[in-house]
């Protein structure tokens, strides 16, 4: 690694030495200190919602009954459903339309159901739609994903293909009978595409799920409702008094005021992803932009800001959070303050919060946000990485989507033809960004 620097040895910056070396600070000394002997009933030390991605997804194979039951002991707050739909019209849990990235359907005899899909975009998938219930729970094993497969890093083999899958009502009474879940979180994809080509609707069953589970006449737990289309968000809101979270499914270096005054019409709560809060090259270094304006903005206008998806694999984090996935939510949280994590490990992510050093009240060098942007300033210019283009601003036009069409088959009710209009009600033109993580924190 030394011919990647700079042949005078030039002097590190403070921050970029102390942090740096903050996983072997931790593993000698700061770890004992912060994480040693933490129990599940430990007082949490921050507010920060730890949502999980289909379950503890690192460590079973995601959104099965063995994926909830991790996450749940593991000490995660709202549990996840990304609803699919099969051909008899059950609404389950899985993490993919596409039965190749969640199940072992190749080894089956539905291998030859593949077809491509460019609705969908995808290029040979072999659907949810495709298969009833019954032939999905009798044929198909879940299978655990695998994220960083060509680094030749898999998750858990043992238990790669553990676990039963869940039919949403089987979910939402798991989620109903653990006292530690606050809430639950369903994503809803692809709502128009199954109406009009599969004669699906996903959004009325679920709807018809929450009722029938009780979850409409009950207050301890929060009902979240998450999608990138809005015309999904806007009949959830007409139907209902849930949380409605608006998914940015792109990498964004800034956001305009219209199109937050445009979500703000069907939702109060977004999830952008890390790269739209740090910016990072194809070398994992954080970019000497540091980081967006995007959450201050977004909280600015009163929503909550999530980000996904934070992964344990050290090959995951820019080399500026030392590799370690505790660096990396401890910048996005105390420089960002981010409202929530959605997260493939939640013990990582509760652990973090009832860690003893963010109580302390001189916080120790190890547990304070990383400065962003420095170590690809170490880097000879021969061995930069090539410049990125910069990622896109969401502008309102980006979060308009029409109506949602009615299921194949099915005369449109009047409201359906209404042209969607976002409100040009009063906003705040002016936001204060914390900026911790330029300067070094006293």
């Amino acid at each position: 690694m030394k011919h990647l620097f700079k042949s005078k040895k030039p002097r590190l910056p403070v921050d970029v030495v102390r942090h740096t070396s903050a996983s072997l600070l931790c593993l000698h000394s700061g770890g004992d200190d912060c994480f040693s002997h933490i129990g599940k009933n430990e007082t949490e030390q921050v507010q920060l919602l730890v949502i999980s991605s289909e379950g503890a997804s690192g460590d079973y194979p995601g959104c099965t009954d063995k994926a909830y039951s991790k996450a749940i002991s593991d000490g995660v707050d709202v549990l996840d459903c990304p609803v699919q739909m099969t051909n008899d019209g059950i609404p389950f849990c899985l993490g993919s339309i596409n039965l190749r990235d969640r199940t072992n359907v190749d080894e089956t005899n539905f291998s030859n159901l593949a077809t491509s899909n460019p609705d969908l975009n995808i290029d040979s998938g072999i659907y949810t739609y495709n298969l009833t219930w019954s032939q999905i729970q009798r044929t198909l094993r879940p299978a655990i994903n695998n994220p960083f497969a060509n680094y030749s890093l898999f998750r858990n083999t043992k238990a790669r293909n553990d676990g039963n899958f869940m039919q949403l009502s089987d979910f939402l009474a798991i989620a109903s009978n653990a006292s530690s879940v606050s809430g639950v979180l369903i994503s809803i994809e692809n709502a128009a595409y199954l109406a009009e080509k599969q004669g699906l609707g996903v959004t009325d069953a679920v709807l018809d799920a929450l009722s029938k589970a009780g979850y409409n006449n009950q207050s301890a737990k929060k009902i979240m409702i998450k999608s990138s289309d809005s015309a999904v968000l806007k009949k959830f809101k007409s139907s209902s008094d849930y949380e409605l979270v608006y998914m940015v499914d792109e990498d964004i270096s800034d956001i305009t005021n219209s199109a937050i005054s445009g979500i703000k019409n069907f939702a109060s709560s977004v999830v952008i992803t890390k790269k739209s809060v740090f910016p990072t090259d194809k070398a994992f270094f954080t970019r000497l932009t540091a980081q967006t304006s995007v959450v201050p903005k977004l909280q600015a206008f009163g929503f909550s800001v999530y980000v996904q998806i934070f992964i344990n694999e050290f090959v995951s984090q820019p080399w500026d959070f030392s590799s370690d996935p505790y660096v990396e939510i401890n910048t996005h949280f105390s420089c960002m303050e981010i409202n929530g994590v959605v997260t493939d490990f939640p013990a990582t992510a509760a652990k973090y919060k009832r860690n003893r050093c963010l109580g302390y009240k001189d916080i120790p060098i190890y547990m304070r946000p990383v400065l962003t942007g420095s170590l690809i300033s170490l880097v000879t210019q021969q061995y930069l990485p090539p410049a990125l283009a910069p990622n896109p601003i969401l502008s309102v036009n980006d979060v308009f989507e029409p109506p949602l069409p009615p299921r194949h088959g099915e005369a449109p009710p009047n409201h359906e033809h209404r042209q969607w209009l976002y409100s040009t009600r009063s906003h705040p033109t002016k936001w204060t960004a914390y900026n911790c993580c330029k300067h070094d924190p006293k």
